[in-house]
């Protein structure tokens, strides 16, 4: 995600909750109140600012934070839920793809699973 689709005065979503990590998926609403050159940032006491993550593929940006979980903004609400849905199904494949698993699946299934993922 790039930080030119970033606004002053646009309802943003911040994912995570920093002070409870296992919590990744809480969300809360925020106004952005600058965006400059590397960084956005939102209102709020704290000013917290975020960038744009190494892999500018990834549907958000990230907090600058010198500990603890960074947390993710972004930029809609359906950006976060397709971000939900796209985490839930990678938990489901590796799950379902498990070495415990694996033997239960026929031939047919295994050859349809390795074409859709050798595109």
């Amino acid at each position: 995600m790039d930080i030119k689709y970033f606004k002053p005065r646009q309802t943003v979503y911040i994912v995570g909750d920093a002070r409870r990590p296992r919590d990744k998926f809480s969300v809360v609403k925020a106004e952005v109140a600058k965006v400059g050159r590397k960084y956005v940032t939102i209102s709020g006491r704290w000013g917290e600012r975020f960038r744009e993550a190494h892999n500018r593929d990834m549907p958000y940006l990230i907090e600058e934070t010198e500990y603890g979980s960074p947390r993710l903004l972004f930029p809609s609400e359906d950006a976060v839920r397709e971000y939900q849905e796209r985490e839930e199904l990678k938990e489901w494949v590796r799950v379902a793809a498990g070495w415990d698993k694996i033997g239960r699946y026929t031939l047919e299934q295994l050859r349809a699973v390795k074409r859709i993922l050798e595109g």
